[in-house]
């Protein structure tokens, strides 16, 4: 007797976006850490200081989006935002550059990460 072909789903399924109390309170991390990031730049002036703005924003992403990939974009967004005022308050250069560098970060890791997490669990497989 043949047995019916089952499919199952490999990994888990990604829920419908929508922002909740975790997300915003990963969007004021993101923009305070920035914040104080941008003010060691703009205190210091040292390369160090710039590469800063990379390693701040990817390795704690990164930690926070395996836990919950949108409190990982809410983050990120508040990385990027916090260089808007910045921008017009304080340094034009730093300002925009954290901005700017967010915002690219995003979409590598956007691109890289998340899309291929998102197509690995939407592959199916048939078991006999």
């Amino acid at each position: 007797m043949k047995k019916k072909n089952q499919e199952q789903r490999v990994g888990r399924i990604e829920p419908e976006f929508k922002i909740d109390l975790g997300t915003i309170v990963f969007i004021i991390v993101g923009f305070t850490v920035s914040w104080i990031n941008m003010l060691i730049i703009y205190y210091y002036m040292e390369v160090w200081a710039y590469l800063s703005v990379i390693f701040t924003v990817m390795i704690p992403c990164i930690i926070i989006a395996v836990k919950n990939r949108y409190w990982g974009y809410g983050y990120v967004a508040g990385f990027s935002i916090a260089g808007i005022p910045f921008f017009f308050l304080v340094d034009l250069f730093i300002g925009g550059y954290t901005f700017c560098v967010a915002l690219f970060l995003f979409i590598i890791m956007w691109l890289v990460f998340w899309k291929t997490w998102r197509s690995l669990s939407a592959i199916k497989t048939v078991k006999e």
